[in-house]
């Protein structure tokens, strides 16, 4: 009879151990699952310009051409997701003996300042998403007479190359703090 009550205790044990041992496993195994969808900010600009098509004018005659250049905060394939940003822009040009004869109509230097160590112009406000800069220029001439002679018949296929870039304005105070972070981001100690 002890040994009737020792496998029947020895089974509701066991009957116990299994049914604990289920909750256990449901309690472990539970879960729920959820998708989170991270949307980074969008850092895009574009140049923009406004540059007719110009009438051939004799190069001695110091033609003046209409070229308003100007950069927008466009946030690329998503403009909902557009970040604030600070912009720069560098100008090179196809012949460099020309490009000294060169003289900017209305070259903004209030919105605009000119690092010559870089060859950069950086605009001095936040862009914000959907804005555009205030124009760098609205035209230009060239000075046939500083111009060599042997690049006299050059002067018309002339081109000015313009470049720019962007860094994401949060975080700084002032477009020249953003911009030597980004040329130096580790912080040396």
């Amino acid at each position: 009879m002890k040994e009737g009550r020792i496998k029947r205790a020895a089974v509701v044990c066991l009957l116990g151990g299994f049914l604990c041992m289920g909750t256990t496993t449901a309690y472990f195994s539970d879960h729920e699952e959820t998708v989170n969808i991270l949307e980074p900010g969008h850092n895009t600009t574009k140049v923009e310009e406004d540059f007719p098509s110009p009438s051939p004018k004799p190069p001695d005659t110091n033609p003046d051409y209409k070229k308003t250049v100007w950069v927008s905060n466009t946030g690329g394939a998503n403009p909902g997701h557009a970040v604030p940003c600070y912009t720069r822009i560098s100008l090179s040009y196809s012949h460099s003996d020309i490009s000294k004869a060169l003289h900017f109509k209305n070259l903004n230097t209030t919105d605009w300042i000119y690092n010559s160590q870089d060859g950069f112009y950086y605009y001095r406000h936040v862009l914000q998403k959907g804005e555009k800069t205030k124009p760098l220029f609205t035209g230009f001439y060239i000075d046939s007479g500083k111009v060599e002679e042997k690049y006299q018949e050059q002067i018309s296929s002339f081109s000015i190359h313009v470049y720019e870039e962007s860094v994401q304005a949060e975080g700084f105070s002032d477009y020249h703090s953003a911009w030597k972070y980004y040329e130096n981001p580790v912080k040396k100690s």
